[in-house]
């Protein structure tokens, strides 16, 4: 995904960069060719070394090739500095985009029948890199990053979402946001593991406010209680529940209750 980007932001750098890499994996070869062949000659050699000509000519020719290679290595630096800043720059994107491609394996999970390609994902991908022509300026790395960034997010979801059914479309943008709170480390782990697996305990240290026949399970009010146990962002959650227990009867009735336009109860 790296590759991708620094290829679209710097192409004649890229290509550059890769022929560079083809040269000095060739120059090395050639050295160490050299080498082998001043020792062979030097451990065959009869005479004095001294008067050996085809050795010192063999010397002559590596000290020659030798001067070359450390010319075009000077001249490669650069370039292969201006790539390493280039790709430097646009790691965020590459990271982002790299952690999605696996939200469309999760979806994998959901129904077998949402399979997704890397061909199809690596062309969303190149679609938003080409959105920003014209809108961010080349030079203005910083701004050209978020864009590709804000960009590919909203074209995955809206091309993925054509192909699922209306009942995971919610689900899809759940888990995208799953990931980028886990790049950006505002997800908590312990929360997260929390919301899908759910309570392990089922002892209650007090009895349910709703009482034996209630709206609320036993299990539900063990959950509550080992929620405000474990996680520290919802500290005194079971105390405030069993003190508002009729409004949170309102709540747990309700159809939206993430709409619900009266204030929750307590400090929630």
């Amino acid at each position: 995904m790296l590759t991708i980007v620094v290829k679209h932001e710097e192409p004649k750098k890229y290509d550059t960069y890769n022929d560079n890499v083809t040269k000095k994996a060739n120059n090395d070869r050639i050295l160490v060719e050299l080498q082998d062949k001043i020792l062979n000659q030097i451990a065959n050699s009869s005479a004095d070394i001294l008067e050996d000509d085809e050795l010192v000519v063999t010397l002559d020719e590596s000290k020659s090739q030798q001067k070359q290679i450390e010319s075009q290595t000077k001249e490669m630096e650069s370039t292969m500095k201006a790539i390493q800043t280039v790709k430097e720059q646009f790691v965020p994107v590459a990271t982002r985009v790299s952690r999605l491609f696996f939200v469309l394996s999760d979806l994998m999970n959901v129904d077998p029948m949402y399979q997704y390609s890397l061909k199809f994902f690596t062309m969303i991908y190149e679609r938003a890199l080409d959105r920003a022509e014209g809108k961010v300026e080349p030079k203005e790395r910083a701004k050209r990053r978020d864009f590709f960034i804000k960009k590919f997010t909203s074209l995955l979801y809206k091309n993925v979402c054509r192909s699922l059914f209306e009942k995971d479309k919610l689900l899809f943008s759940f888990l995208m946001c799953m990931r980028i709170m886990d790049e950006v480390g505002t997800l908590d782990p312990i929360e997260a593991r929390f919301l899908m697996t759910g309570a392990t305990s089922i002892e209650m240290e007090r009895p349910n406010p709703t009482g034996d026949n209630g709206w609320l399970s036993d299990k539900a009010w063990a959950s509550i209680l080992e929620l405000s146990r474990v996680l520290p962002a919802f500290n005194g959650f079971d105390k405030d529940f069993e003190k508002y227990v009729q409004d949170w009867e309102r709540i747990y009735n309700s159809a939206k209750p993430q709409s619900l336009k009266e204030t929750w109860p307590g400090k929630w």
